[in-house]
């Protein structure tokens, strides 16, 4: 009774933050597991009021965004699921947008702050979101991948934008911490949703960017706010990984998630040197080509003579699926629980992937990563900050002239394992002890 007491005690005297962005219940290995760790960083210092999550973010339906229709919401939310399917429906949704209703998150995001105001009465999510900001005394949105300037525009960043907005009129200090900032390489740079986030971000309190590129980027096209760069939550994550990461059951069949599939089964074992390849963001794009590219890629990897396995990092990296079948090679499925996951890859001899954390998460045992190309600057700068001495990012998509080259440093990484592996985690102990500093940098910059 004593202890609930003073838990009690310290947490109604700790300032109530909002976390916006929890992405643990996402298909998504690197959304869990940085969210786990944030999430840690940040209730040591705060009392964590409220979480607004993943799904309300990214969908429209999810959060009843559609506002202005003279429909009720059942009824256009069916419709908008239905969209693509239907042509009548896309029509009548596209009548329904010329009289005014839209989806509440859009790049004008003053607007959008304007708009969730005038339908929260009728709005029960909208009323809900704008409960949550009014009861925090601080916003905090994890950035986390969201902040790249494409085309079209990402809802999700359109919408962590609309929530600092709405925390600013509302009188709270707002902070965009653990996320990215970036062009897009394959859209090119969305003007518009940079000017938006730059008029936004320039009210936060302050703006804790993940890599150093973000914060050069800040630099030459967002001057004014009141940047710093703090390594992703998920280093912090590097004592756990020290204590406990090198438990892993030799039969594989043990770490797999729901639901298990029987061509999964027996295909990995744990108790013999392997090596990993993961996805890609930009491979994710193009799911045909990536399940041929990365065929190729196990299949050349196989000539190594070490055991080759499969990680589907992410829903977008489904394909991985079609490359297990074609080569018969085991594959981690995306629904392996984080911790476990982690300790896949922290244990792996070398992973080759173009994911940020699960390439981060991979570090944290010290696991040398030969990297692959995404839809930012995420893994150059990742690559940069993990102070690799020879920076060489290979294709998302690795054609046939690209698959000796990656071969080649595998192969490399496998000969001087044990010398490469003390070097990162050198590296990554520091990076560990700058990414536990986000929840203090919170606190000193809310004064």
């Amino acid at each position: 009774m004593h202890n609930g007491s003073d838990k009690g005690m310290r947490e109604n005297r700790l300032r109530k933050v909002l976390f916006v962005g929890d992405h643990t219940a996402t298909l998504n290995w690197g959304g869990r597991a940085q969210t786990l760790a944030l999430y840690q960083l940040l209730e040591k210092e705060f009392n964590i009021s409220g979480i607004i999550e993943a799904y309300i973010i990214v969908s429209t339906i999810a959060s009843n965004g559609f506002v202005g229709s003279i429909m009720p919401t059942p009824f256009i939310n069916f419709f908008l699921r239905v969209r693509d399917r239907l042509k009548l429906v896309d029509l009548y949704l596209k009548f329904e947008e010329l009289l005014g209703a839209r989806d509440f998150v859009g790049v004008d995001i003053e607007e959008n702050v304007n708009l969730l105001l005038k339908y929260k009465g009728k709005n029960p999510c909208l009323n809900g979101l704008y409960e949550q900001v009014k009861n925090a005394d601080l916003v905090v949105v994890n950035g986390e991948g969201s902040g790249i300037f494409t085309t079209p525009h990402r809802r999700d960043f359109l919408f962590y934008l609309t929530m600092i907005e709405l925390g600013i009129q509302l009188g709270k200090k707002c902070f965009y911490v653990n996320g990215i900032l970036s062009d897009c390489p394959y859209t090119g740079r969305n003007e518009e949703s940079l000017d938006a986030a730059r008029r936004t971000l320039k009210k936060c309190s302050a703006v804790l960017v993940r890599d150093i590129e973000s914060l050069r980027f800040i630099k030459d096209h967002m001057p004014g706010l009141n940047a710093s760069c703090i390594p992703d939550a998920l280093f912090a994550w590097f004592p756990i990984y020290e204590a406990y990461g090198h438990v892993l059951p030799g039969n594989g069949d043990f770490i797999l998630g729901p639901p298990e599939q029987h061509d999964h089964l027996g295909k990995l074992d744990f108790s013999v040197p392997y090596v990993c390849i993961g996805g890609s963001s930009g491979a994710a794009l193009h799911q045909e080509k990536a399940a041929s590219c990365y065929t190729a890629l196990a299949n050349a990897m196989k000539e190594l003579g070490c055991k080759v396995y499969l990680t589907q990092n992410c829903g977008g990296d489904r394909f991985m699926q079609q490359v297990a079948k074609a080569t018969g090679l085991g594959l981690v499925p995306v629904s392996t629980p984080i911790f476990m996951a982690g300790a896949v890859l922290t244990n792996a001899r070398v992973f080759i992937s173009g994911r940020f954390h699960p390439t981060i998460h991979a570090s944290l045992g010290g696991t040398p990563c030969v990297f692959l190309d995404a839809h930012s600057h995420k893994m150059r700068s990742l690559q940069e900050m993990l102070e690799y001495k020879e920076k060489v990012v290979f294709s998302a998509l690795p054609a046939d002239k690209d698959i000796p080259g990656i071969v080649a440093q595998a192969k490399e990484y496998l000969e001087h394992n044990d010398k490469l592996r003390k070097e990162r985690k050198e590296v990554v102990e520091r990076l560990c002890s700058e990414a536990k500093s986000i929840a203090k940098s919170i606190k000193a910059s809310a004064g």
